[in-house]
């Protein structure tokens, strides 16, 4: 009887420990992002995606944003893009994620993905068969990723994680060169 006193409350907190170690954290994504550009949904319905006709976007604007991807380069603000691809056709930006029981922050700092829509024939704003330019940038507002879909004279630029290059440090032996988060 003594032994199951002992043991009951023993396995009840091992229990609770294991438990607390295998439940993810929860996260949540809140803040405003707004950023003056359309979102997927607003440039979805200027189109004739609707009523079912393919979206193409016209010679002169293909043509600003096939010309000017070769000269993006990483780092460069969405100014900067816009000056080469022209505007947007739409945004999705997103607010840092912070852990629930994290206080909230007082400004929120939004990372950013934008799409240039070459051709489009569905709703699937995730459509692999679209001919697109996606460019996302990090939450300071700089280009980290830039990926042509489609599009085979266009080469991919940077990575999906948006990591730099800091200051090399040199050990006796080796360079090292560490990265750091943007």
């Amino acid at each position: 009887m003594l032994r199951t006193r002992i043991m009951l409350p023993f396995v009840a907190v091992t229990c609770g420990v294991l438990a607390a170690q295998t439940s993810p954290p929860e996260v949540v994504f809140h803040g405003n992002c707004e950023n003056g550009l359309p979102h997927y949904q607003q440039w979805f319905q200027k189109t004739r995606l609707p009523q079912g006709e393919a979206y193409l976007a016209p010679d002169k604007r293909k043509q600003q944003m096939l010309s000017g991807y070769p000269k993006l380069k990483l780092q460069m603000s969405l100014e900067e893009v816009e000056k080469l691809l022209g505007q947007p056709d739409f945004s999705s930006p997103l607010p840092a994620a912070r852990l629930a029981t994290a206080p909230e922050v007082a400004k929120a700092s939004c990372s950013n993905q934008i799409a240039y829509i070459v051709n489009k024939s569905s709703e699937n704003m995730a459509d692999t068969s679209d001919v697109a330019v996606y460019l996302v940038f990090s939450r300071s507002g700089k280009l980290y990723w830039a990926v042509p879909q489609n599009i085979s004279r266009l080469r991919e630029l940077g990575s999906p994680t948006p990591w730099r290059p800091v200051e090399p440090r040199i050990s006796t032996s080796t360079r090292v060169v560490a990265l750091s988060p943007v």
